[in-house]
């Protein structure tokens, strides 16, 4: 069943102006419960303007956004809109530098607290949370500021997650790390979606991660949607989208040249062990 549903959003900037343009238009989108979907698309093509429709930080111009059934912008349920940010947490790209709180806890449940559950809930939740992500109890009384790079993610991470939201959304959270940092947090993110059972939503400029972790993935290009569907559905169509501007993972790149040069090979390989069993298809199955 659909716990989130886009109906034709359409969202302009600079209305009244003749800059006025949309930034988004005629999305339409179904995100099941326990979907772990991608989206990905160039700079500029509109990802961060529809994930922050799902939560309600923005007001379509025309269009409906649905939660769990729920048009969260009708007449009747609009002045509850900040229960719908409560259901659908958003974790916004370098979460680290919207921390604001004196100690890791406090920043933890803060959310919780706005929530307004009592104190023992508050503190279940932020432990919970806390060792879910990898943050550790002698942490806890620290100030989020002495922290490392990627702990401080790790808090951001947590704070949303200690809200515990049916649909979880992570904008751009590998930015800026190293590779054993991307790593770790994409290890969260499928650990998170396996034992919650919850949606996730992943906007990344990685078509690497989203292939690594994502059962879906959403195309945004020039603020349209262009393409919505499984991994290999969308991953099978390189050459459209490296039109539009994406880098296909290196792997794809080698298979597609194949393709071209006359080799009748599979093209939607995403990872290396795709990779290893299609030139063993290809070769009869020798080993390589």
């Amino acid at each position: 069943m659909a716990f989130l549903v886009c109906e034709n959003l359409k969202y302009l900037y600079s209305v009244g102006t003749p800059f006025e343009t949309a930034a988004i238009d005629n999305i339409n989108f179904e995100a099941e419960q326990g979907d772990l979907i991608g989206i990905i698309g160039h700079t500029g093509s509109g990802k961060s303007t529809l994930i922050q429709h799902f939560n309600g930080l923005l007001q379509p111009h025309s269009g409906k956004v649905f939660v769990d059934d729920k048009d969260i912008w009708s007449k009747e349920n609009k002045k509850n809109i900040r229960q719908v940010r409560f259901a659908v947490g958003l974790c916004f790209q370098y979460p680290e530098y919207q921390i604001f709180e004196e100690t890791v806890y406090k920043e933890i449940a803060f959310g919780p607290k706005q929530m307004g559950l009592d104190s023992q809930e508050i503190d279940r939740r932020v432990r919970d949370s806390a060792r879910f992500v990898g943050v550790s109890e002698d942490l806890m009384q620290k100030s989020p500021f002495d922290l490392s790079g990627g702990q401080k993610r790790r808090v951001a991470i947590a704070s949303i997650i200690a809200m515990e939201p049916k649909v979880l959304i992570l904008d751009e959270p590998c930015a800026g790390l190293d590779p054993k940092g991307r790593e770790l947090i994409l290890r969260l993110v499928q650990d998170y979606q396996h034992q919650m059972g919850n949606t996730v939503i992943l906007v990344s400029h990685s078509m690497e991660d989203v292939a690594k972790i994502c059962h879906k993935v959403l195309v945004m290009n020039q603020g349209t949607l262009a393409m919505y569907g499984t991994v290999d559905e969308v991953y099978s169509h390189g050459d459209e989208l490296k039109a539009m501007g994406l880098n296909v993972p290196e792997i794809t790149d080698i298979f597609l040249k194949l393709k071209a040069q006359g080799i009748n090979c599979r093209t939607n390989i995403y990872t290396v062990e795709q990779g290893v069993a299609e030139i063993k298809r290809l070769t009869g199955g020798a080993d390589l």
